[in-house]
């Protein structure tokens, strides 16, 4: 399988890449800078530098793989990156008829805000990080709009941990019911799994320990 992965130079994306090659994968990095990569060297690694508000460099690397997994963001500040770039990763998938796509999202967008705790609803996503989940909420209307096979994927709280293979995902997981974070390289298991899995096509799960 061949795949590209927008956002490979971050946390998630890294991991993704790491383990993407790990299962044998054909492996494109679509980065801003390529020297943020170029400690992974894999004779099945290709390195693409790209803006992802650039069709035309979107659409150069979209073009012959199999599947895409897109995990820009920027952090809680105003902005329109996730909105704006998976925007134009979609037009250029349906243009080249690449049809599977796994999109990093969060818990607490859409139907899954209800399911936070309080605290976590109305000061920490409702203050704090406003801006992004507003990026994030119209991110998912451009997915949800668009004629792609797409995975939503809605995790909690990141952090770097180790690859456990062992963690809790479903469309209903409670805020209660888990522990509120999930290490990226289990973040990055599951993310690939849905490459090989059709259970969460055009469903929005979420994935937590």
């Amino acid at each position: 399988m061949k795949v590209l992965i927008f956002g490979a130079s971050g946390g998630t994306g890294r991991e993704l890449l790491k383990q993407a090659l790990d299962k044998g994968m054909e492996v494109t990095a679509f980065v801003r800078d390529f020297t943020k990569v170029e400690d992974i060297q894999h004779p099945n690694l290709s390195v693409v530098s790209g803006n992802v508000l650039n069709i035309e460099d979107v659409g150069r690397a979209v073009a012959g793989h199999d599947a895409v997994l897109y995990t820009i963001g920027a952090g809680p500040k105003r902005t329109s990156i996730r909105e704006q770039g998976t925007r134009r990763v979609i037009e250029a998938m349906e243009a080249a008829n690449v049809k599977r796509l796994v999109c990093l999202s969060s818990f607490g967008v859409g139907d899954s805000r209800s399911d936070l705790s309080f605290f976590t609803r109305y000061v920490v996503v409702g203050i704090f990080l406003r801006h992004a989940f507003a990026d994030h909420e119209r991110q998912e209307a451009v997915v949800k709009n668009s004629e792609l096979d797409w995975t939503l994927v809605r995790p909690p709280h990141l952090k770097d941990g180790e690859h456990t293979g062992t963690y809790q995902h479903g469309l209903k997981l409670a805020y209660g019911d888990i522990k509120g974070w999930i290490s990226r390289s289990d973040l990055a298991d599951f993310m690939l799994k849905q490459l090989e899995d059709d259970r969460y096509i055009r469903q929005a799960p979420r994935v937590s320990y």
